[in-house]
């Protein structure tokens, strides 16, 4: 949660500064800020967790998860950038078992606008992203008697929880600028910096594993 907040704080502070400018000068640093829908891509083909599922005879979780996103957008005239929400599910099966994932993202962009014309754009710069995930699998043959609810007595869920940061270089296009379907295309490559070891809020995790080093790559489409 410290670090969604730090991303949120710079972001803000960008925002401001921005738009600071922009009242001093409006003829040459005239700063456009659009909100935005979008979906993004992860490919992540060589999760850690992957193996423990295949071993144990699991659903595993896709090397490509769908992200819908949504967040604002601020360009300028040297530089832009953004800041976005999404949110990710799958739900895998496999024989009498299921997975359901839940994932939340939250990643800020500062770019240099390397070409900055009036219908088209190209920027690059850096992207920070936080990613927390939800999984829990299930055994769909499992019975519950409503008679013996005790919790030590029934048995089919597995439910654990991680959480990444990642950073790396990222691209934008602005495509279509002057008409009313503004579209925005991202790509990016993020390097993973923290453990992403696991964890349950129902007990301990023993034989643990990480996500350290497991870099992802990004692609994404926004409509502005």
């Amino acid at each position: 949660m410290k670090k969604v907040l730090f991303t949120l704080v710079l972001l803000s502070s960008y925002v401001g500064f921005s738009q600071v400018q922009s009242s001093d000068s409006t003829k040459t640093k005239k700063v456009k800020v659009d909100g935005y829908i979008g979906f993004n891509g992860n490919i992540n083909d060589n999760m850690n967790l992957n193996k423990k599922l295949s071993n144990a005879g699991l659903p595993e979780l896709d090397s490509f998860v769908p992200e819908l996103t949504f967040g604002f957008n601020v360009f300028g005239k040297e530089y832009s950038g953004d800041i976005e929400f999404g949110f990710l599910f799958a739900k895998p099966e496999k024989d009498n078992n299921e997975m359901k994932y839940r994932g939340f993202n939250t990643r800020m962009r500062v770019h240099y606008n390397l070409v900055n014309q009036e219908k088209f754009a190209f920027t690059t710069g850096l992207s920070l992203a936080y990613m927390g995930s939800q999984y829990d699998i299930y055994s769909k043959n499992n019975t519950i008697d409503l008679n013996d609810l005790d919790p030590n007595s029934n048995s089919g869920h597995v439910s654990f929880n991680n959480q990444m940061l990642y950073f790396g270089p990222s691209v934008s296009a602005y495509l279509f600028r002057k008409s009313s379907f503004q579209l925005k295309v991202n790509a990016g490559y993020e390097f993973a910096l923290t453990r992403g070891r696991y964890d349950s809020e129902f007990g301990s995790v023993l034989n643990n594993i990480g996500e350290s080093g497991n870099n992802r790559f990004v692609f994404g489409i926004t409509l502005l």
